[in-house]
């Protein structure tokens, strides 16, 4: 994998080579990120070559660190099942791919704008006089806008002004322990920015890594959470980006409670897409609509309808390592979705079960998500197959 060569200095380093073989599977893969490990310290690969020993076409790839290791990741479009390829990768300062995504911190707006291919995608808003960060606008194929803008945007016309937590695309929580992390009414929670531990861009993907404080009304901090967002380098407005959420109990042990105004990513769909303009909800499992698809557990859920004259959608991908797989959705004709997995004494009340989680002090949880911008509904864009990209991908030997 590697051996031993001097610098411009003279000073002896750890040359990085190594070949990966990438076999595609038993299905076609259209949009689909891939990541390997290596077990190599950063300063030996940060900038890579890497090509196709066939074509000998480069690929752009992007390195991260990791702990005892890197990952190196690249994606992987329009490859037939049993598509089988081998990957050549070398240190080569001269050839650093240039970005596809950015990431730009206005840190004096707190916002943090995020692009594709030089288009804007959307953004992410921390200021402390939000009652908790959100991501507004989000931007699909043709530039359609596939959320809400109000109230982000309180210029827009003609939507839908109920709810005003219902911000595009956030993270909340209704009842950890009495505070309630969903509404905006007397006495809510708070979710402080505290900092952001990456912001980072280049050929593959951009990335926001950032730790924020769930605090009590009068700002006492309650438990961390730290939220991730990767965004993809994907072409022609259709767009993918991975939502990571773990909580860490911090400051004492917490239950969050059996309810079902639970978002651990939430959505707010625009006013073209909700039901009684034309959308459609449809559920891994064929469920259409809020009456076959509410307090039903699904691997994923899409929300799709005319967003900006484009018939767009929106699916949010639950992976199979999050507690509770497959998570149950909120998921309302008015163009509200949320992954809920804890409100089970309102989704099966004859059952007599009870959703509360507790959370000891020092413990955390991860919950991960992926979400797919696409042209169409559910069919149309193939999400049953992006599903199959995000829990079992390409896979990979590194030698």
């Amino acid at each position: 994998m590697a051996g031993n060569e001097r610098d411009s200095l003279g000073e002896l380093r750890l040359a990085f080579r190594c070949k990966l073989v990438v076999e595609s599977g038993a299905h076609d893969r259209h949009f689909c990120p891939v990541t390997a490990y290596i077990p190599v310290s950063y300063k030996n690969c940060s900038n890579l070559e890497v090509v196709d020993s066939k074509s000998k076409r480069r690929v752009p790839c992007q390195v991260s660190k990791k702990r005892h290791g890197v990952t190196l990741s690249w994606l992987v479009t329009n490859w037939k099942a049993g598509t089988k390829q081998t990957l050549l990768a070398k240190n080569r300062a001269a050839h650093a791919a240039a970005p596809r995504v950015r990431v730009d911190n206005r840190n004096d707006e707190a916002r943090v704008d995020i692009s594709v291919h030089g288009k804007p995608f959307t953004t992410y808003h921390y200021g402390r006089e939000r009652v908790r960060p959100f991501l507004h606008p989000l931007i699909g194929p043709k530039g359609a806008r596939v959320t809400r803008n109000w109230p982000g945007d309180r210029t827009t016309k003609g939507e839908h002004r109920d709810h005003r937590h219902h911000k595009s695309i956030w993270v909340d929580y209704g009842a950890c322990g009495k505070v309630d992390h969903w509404s905006e009414d007397p006495g809510h929670g708070w979710q402080r920015h505290q900092q952001f531990l990456n912001l980072s861009w280049g050929p593959v993907f951009g990335a926001i890594r950032a730790r924020n404080a769930w605090c009590y009304p009068n700002g006492r901090k309650q438990f961390e959470e730290l939220r991730e967002l990767r965004v993809y380098a994907l072409r022609g407005g259709t767009r993918l980006f991975d939502l990571d959420v773990t909580f860490k109990m911090t400051q004492g042990p917490v239950t969050f409670k059996d309810t079902k105004e639970v978002g651990l990513v939430s959505i707010r769909a625009g006013r073209a897409m909700e039901l009684r303009h034309g959308g459609r909800i449809e559920n891994a499992y064929g469920g259409v609509n809020e009456r076959e698809t509410w307090g039903k557990p699904a691997p994923w859920c899409d929300y799709s309808g005319m967003a900006d004259g484009v018939h767009v959608g929106l699916a949010v991908l639950d992976h199979e390592s999050n507690p509770r797989y497959p998570t149950a959705w909120q998921v309302r004709d008015y163009g509200l979705m949320t992954a809920n997995c804890f409100a089970e004494s309102h989704y099966r009340p004859a059952l007599g079960l009870k959703g509360d989680m507790r959370f000891r002090k020092g413990q955390q949880r991860t919950w991960r998500y992926r979400l797919y911008i696409h042209p169409g509904d559910a069919r149309q864009g193939r999400v049953s197959q992006r599903f199959l990209d995000y829990v079992s991908p390409p896979a990979v030997t590194v030698t």
